[in-house]
């Protein structure tokens, strides 16, 4: 179990979604035909990539606030246990030092839409699921991040502590951002 101090780990998650955000932005000026090219048959495209990100991290936001907004404030507690899932989780996501990542499935009901008609809308989209993480991560400041528990995965079988799902969902992005700066990198020029 990992233990962090609870704001340095909330400025840490909110320094790493301004990150995300920025990064993200490049492939704003990019022309729509490249989003939409898939780097090999079977691999996903960027507007795929960002597509997986605003489904999964919707479903996580919607419950997060709710749980959020009903738990009580809390005089300030400084610190944070990471759980034993939680913490295998995050590692499981979160890319090694040389940008590597371990293999993961992805879960068949957060698969992206085949025929989404604007990349750029895609892109939006998820910068608005940043700025919610973003607004959540702020108001987590007063609330406990060990007792709030958040369903993982809409299994209602494991929960997760509200710590542990905000150290997921940064890490999850994190991996599919380098895994549309790679498929960037692999496709041809389209001007």
């Amino acid at each position: 179990m990992a233990v962090f101090s609870k704001q340095g780990l909330l400025a840490e998650l909110l320094d790493r979604t301004e990150l995300i955000k920025a990064n993200t932005q490049t492939f704003l000026r990019l022309p729509d035909e490249q989003l939409f090219l898939q780097p090999a048959p079977g691999k996903w495209s960027v507007v795929e990539i960002f597509g997986h990100l605003n489904i999964s991290h919707e479903s996580y936001i919607r419950i997060i606030l709710t749980r959020i907004t009903q738990a009580p404030d809390i005089p300030p507690v400084n610190e944070f246990r990471s759980g034993l899932i939680g913490e295998w989780l995050y590692t499981r996501n979160m890319p090694r030092p040389d940008g590597t990542v371990f293999k993961m499935r992805t879960m068949k009901a957060h698969y992206p839409e085949k025929e989404a008609s604007d990349a750029k809308e895609v892109l939006h989209q998820f910068l608005s699921t940043c700025d919610a993480i973003d607004d959540i991560l702020r108001h987590a400041a007063t609330k406990d991040l060990q007792r709030i528990r958040v369903p993982f995965a809409g299994n209602g079988f494991i929960r997760l502590r509200l710590g542990d799902l905000l150290r997921f969902l940064v890490a999850h992005s994190e991996r599919h951002l380098l895994q549309a700066q790679r498929t960037v990198s692999q496709l041809p020029v389209v001007s």
